[in-house]
């Protein structure tokens, strides 16, 4: 039978709270991963994209060196890896009603809390969950009411204060429950889509996002076996002030798990590197994928 009421409920307020899990570190491993420079943190982020690249065809096998033994008697089998299992919802936890999706969402998108203990909410600190932004004609978001196939959507907004050379790192974190997987998939689509056919885009009143690029990753393309589906976005955060225009790396990663979508964007800051700002990206979309997984899983 579907969970509803007070069934919802109990799973929401048994399920561990991010900070401190294993995905994360902890507030005080985050803060001291938080300082460190170095590369390879992207990685993480296109896993999928970036092993795709490299899993083609290698060099040719080497040729046999004079005295060697036959290929039949020096050849060892190969060790055979497991595949990784594909994550399905339990049928019966999948939220059908629009209050079970609200309480969903509202236990798995990330807090200032959940990003660790130097970040802060935002003004406003959250939007939804009737409400989504949607890319007009012209290239402007806009927030409009969510169309029918949602249940429910909910967007905070959380920040990294600025501090000394480091300027401030801005961070969306977004839920969305469809009706349908068809539902949640067309999300997915448009994402990927947006991109090519808006790679200027407006954000509000002097930001604007450009130069995007867009990528998609469906389960089982290169080490992509997280999601269902999965886009992945970077571009330039362009802000403009009296003091000027600045420019900063930008990221937007969006997962698919069936009926539900998770989303995560970064604003970069002056001082931040690249890889910082994917290490983030990587953090909350990881950690709100866990905390769906652990709700609609056959265990939850």
């Amino acid at each position: 039978m579907p969970i509803t009421g007070g069934g919802w409920a109990a799973i929401v307020q048994a399920l561990p709270h991010r900070a401190g899990s294993a995905l994360d570190g902890g507030g005080e491993a985050l803060s001291a991963k938080w300082r460190r420079r170095g590369a390879g943190w992207s990685v993480l982020v296109a896993g999928g994209l970036l092993a795709a690249a490299c899993s083609g065809a290698g060099h040719g096998a080497a040729e046999a060196s004079p005295g060697s033994k036959p290929a039949e008697e020096a050849a060892t089998p190969a060790r055979e890896e497991p595949s990784p299992s594909r994550f399905v919802a339990e049928p019966d936890r999948v939220p059908k009603t629009e209050e079970e999706a609200l309480r969903l969402v509202r236990a798995v998108v990330f807090t200032p809390r959940d990003w660790g203990p130097e970040f802060v909410a935002q003004d406003p600190a959250e939007s939804g969950p009737r409400s989504w932004a949607v890319l007009d004609a012209t290239c402007h978001w806009r927030r409009e009411p969510s169309p029918d196939g949602v249940l429910a959507t909910l967007s905070r907004y959380s920040e990294l204060p600025g501090a000394a050379d480091r300027g401030t790192v801005r961070l969306t974190a977004v839920v969305t429950v469809h009706r349908t997987v068809a539902g949640a998939d067309r999300q997915v689509n448009t994402t990927l889509e947006e991109a090519m056919r808006c790679p200027d885009q407006w954000v509000r009143p002097g930001e604007r996002i450009t130069d995007l690029v867009s990528a998609g990753s469906p389960w089982g393309t290169g080490a992509q076996t997280y999601a269902d589906d999965s886009v992945y976005e970077s571009g330039r955060y362009v802000s403009q002030s009296a003091d000027g225009e600045t420019r900063h790396p930008y990221e937007w990663v969006v997962n698919r798990i069936g009926t539900v979508v998770v989303a995560v964007s970064v604003k970069g800051g002056a001082g931040h590197t690249p890889e910082e700002l994917a290490e983030l990206a990587t953090q909350g979309t990881s950690g709100m994928r866990s905390s769906l997984v652990a709700l609609l899983g056959e265990d939850a």
